[in-house]
């Protein structure tokens, strides 16, 4: 039985793909469905600091992924030449 472990990716959304199939009984599809995909290219992030850091001239290859694998969108701001990934999905949202 396989074992996963937990891990972070980040990368760039390319494009957003929306895929529309008929009903398809050879594909166990007995409606219409609607699938989204992703294209995001992998970016090689590192940890410094407690800052996760990428350099544009270091992305990876683009992949399509499923849209419902992705858990969260981050922000990156530029410094010092590479880009910080502003991730706040660990904080607690608040309502008042």
């Amino acid at each position: 039985m396989p074992v996963f472990e937990a891990k972070h990716f980040f990368g760039q959304l390319k494009r957003i793909l929306i895929l529309e199939l008929l009903s398809a009984p050879r594909l166990n599809l007995a409606t219409p469905t609607t699938i989204i995909l992703a294209v995001i290219q992998n970016a090689k992030a590192k940890l410094t600091n407690e800052q996760y850091y990428y350099n544009l001239k270091e992305l990876g290859i683009e992949e399509v992924v499923d849209l419902t694998t992705v858990q969260c969108i981050v922000g990156r701001i530029k410094h010092r030449g590479e880009w910080a990934i502003v991730d706040r999905s660990d904080m607690a949202i608040q309502v008042d």
